[in-house]
């Protein structure tokens, strides 16, 4: 298991991007807090893989792109301030997003979503439905 060094002030989004990975656990960004979950349970995995492959094979046009498990600035703040990065389990970003990500890393950004999807856990319940619905609706 890896730790992860996580300083003890609340961090910006910039901040967070520059810790090292760890492919243990799952980590977001709340507030500038780095949030620590398990890696989601068999059936989680299933349902999101199978709704993948069903927005990819008839649903996606050309000039977007699925991606999984990917880090979102939510972009609630000004980078200066303490932020926030979800982790949505399926998110459609626009082409031209993907490739600034690639070419110039960084993160993409909550503006360049035009569809976030959370598959709900029994552990992550009150999260999902209530934190993380509030911040994806105030991007709307």
């Amino acid at each position: 298991m890896t730790a992860l060094p996580v300083p003890l002030r609340p961090l910006t989004a910039a901040e967070y991007a520059g810790l090292p990975e760890d492919s243990d656990h799952d980590y977001e960004l709340q507030d500038g807090q780095v949030i620590m979950s398990a890696k989601p349970i068999p059936d989680h995995q299933h349902a999101v893989f199978e709704l993948g492959v069903q927005l990819r094979s008839s649903q996606v046009p050309a000039h977007l792109q699925l991606l999984l498990d990917v880090d979102l600035d939510m972009q609630l703040v000004p980078p200066t301030q303490p932020g926030t990065v979800r982790v949505p389990d399926l998110a459609v970003v626009t082409r031209d997003a993907f490739l600034r990500v690639r070419h110039e890393g960084g993160f993409l950004r909550a503006a360049d979503c035009v569809l976030t999807i959370e598959v709900h856990s029994t552990t992550t319940g009150r999260t999902d439905q209530v934190i993380k619905h509030g911040e994806y609706a105030a991007l709307a």
